[in-house]
């Protein structure tokens, strides 16, 4: 399939842009559901959609923490916090991420993810091997004290995929992998103060469904159009329960977890005392090295 490289430039833009302006407005006393709605917001204000819900994970939560329909949760002094964000046109997909350190207190633990990112993307053409580049984020960290979490990885992406082959290790695998011209691939380096790896942990706010979503009869309509109209993208709990009440919206989600039709992406934790650093690009693989969509 040919690779649409304009409509992955514009959702690259749109990312960039979006993320940056997201983590400007992350501060003591902000509430977490703010810069969410904001980032979203300016995503479809540029004739732009959601690839996956912007998700905003703290401490030593690496990833897949999104608020609820009434989150109280804010933001407060020495927090790190990692926003994560997709954007697709026409199933044309970029997810970007970034880290603000609002103590100050975690400016190495940054630059090792940040640091790492970029060795990674150096080393992107044809033929690199996949664990190469994760020996690369691995070494980069270790430079500056710190090490990756093993268990999450860097992805390909597809039209109206957003995870799929090649996985891109952030530590050095078995794989025999390596990328080829024409992939379009996301890196993303996860730096922690940890043990290294994560665990599924607390109530799921985003959730996955098949591409032909085939529901029980007994589910509210609307709330199926809504989730068939993601065609198969993510999706979480607010966006359902603002446009259909909570209790409709809670009704449908079990049903559909219960069914199997739609599947759910509790965030992922490191150990409670760990902080967590993430930074992330999506880019095109060309003959000549990377074409970072999301700078």
């Amino acid at each position: 399939m040919r690779v649409d490289l304009d409509k992955y430039r514009q959702a690259g833009r749109i990312a960039a842009t979006a993320r940056k302006q997201a983590a400007a407005a992350i501060a003591p006393g902000v509430r977490y559901v703010d810069i969410l709605d904001g980032a979203e917001d300016y995503i479809r204000s540029q004739g732009a959609e959601l690839a996956f819900p912007a998700q905003v994970s703290v401490n030593g939560i690496a990833a897949h923490d999104c608020c609820g329909p009434d989150d109280p949760r804010v933001f407060v002094d020495g927090d790190v916090a990692k926003v994560d964000l997709g954007v697709h046109i026409e199933g044309c997909i970029a997810d970007t991420a970034e880290t603000v350190d609002l103590g100050g207190e975690h400016s190495a633990l940054l630059e090792a993810s940040r640091q790492a990112l970029e060795a990674a993307i150096a080393l992107v053409r044809p033929g690199t091997r996949v664990r190469d580049i994760g020996a690369a984020i691995q070494s980069s960290m270790k430079a500056l004290g710190f090490k990756p979490v093993a268990n999450l990885t860097g992805h390909g992406i597809a039209p109206y995929t957003i995870h799929c082959s090649p996985s891109i290790p952030n530590v050095p695998d078995g794989s025999s992998i390596a990328l080829k011209e024409g992939m379009m691939i996301c890196i993303e380096p996860f730096a922690t103060t940890g043990r290294g790896s994560v665990v599924e942990q607390g109530k799921a706010e985003v959730f996955g469904a098949q591409r032909k979503l085939k529901a029980p009869r007994h589910v509210d309509s609307g709330v199926v159009d809504q989730i068939a109209a993601r065609k198969g993208l993510p999706f979480c709990r607010r966006e359902l329960a603002r446009q259909h009440g909570d209790e409709v919206a809670e009704r449908a989600l079990r049903a559909l977890l219960r069914a199997g039709t739609i599947h759910d992406y509790p965030p992922l934790v490191e150990t409670a005392e760990a902080h967590v650093a993430q930074f992330e690009h999506t880019m095109y693989v060309g003959a000549d090295g990377a074409e970072v969509m999301t700078r």
